[in-house]
């Protein structure tokens, strides 16, 4: 995984950060409908959320000790909503798509692999395991 270029594709997005979050959780609930209910009405608190954590991520995705602390902690969050890893993979593929449709022309395969193996080495097991052990509590 290249933290680099995590970091690089999202600053490529700076001041689109919020759109970018947006329109991943219109296309989300357009591919998957059936998670909507999960989501308040209002998303204006869930967008900031979501850009505070990739934010978080893109700048210090190699510091494990700050984000997979942070990871679980977000898995320990969604634990009334019964998440599978089918379910996290779900939004790692709609959302490693918008954020290349959103780098447009600077997107490349190395961009998506970098951003895929985020989703598969750090993000999906670490919210997993916060899934688990508030569900073993």
């Amino acid at each position: 995984m290249n933290t680099e270029l995590i970091g690089q594709s999202w600053d490529k997005l700076a001041g689109k950060h919020q759109e970018m979050v947006a329109t991943f959780y219109d296309r989300f609930f357009d591919k998957f409908p059936h998670y909507r209910k999960f989501f308040p009405e209002s998303m204006e608190h869930q967008l900031k959320r979501m850009v505070e954590t990739i934010a978080l991520l893109a700048r210090v995705t190699d510091e494990t000790e700050v984000t997979h602390p942070h990871l679980v902690k977000v898995g320990s969050r969604h634990t009334g909503y019964s998440l599978t890893r089918e379910d996290l993979d779900n939004f790692k593929t709609v959302f490693v798509q918008v954020v290349g449709e959103y780098c447009a022309d600077d997107w490349n395969q190395e961009y998506q692999e970098s951003w895929t193996e985020a989703f598969e080495q750090h993000i999906i097991p670490y919210m997993m395991h916060g899934l688990k052990m508030s569900q073993a509590h």
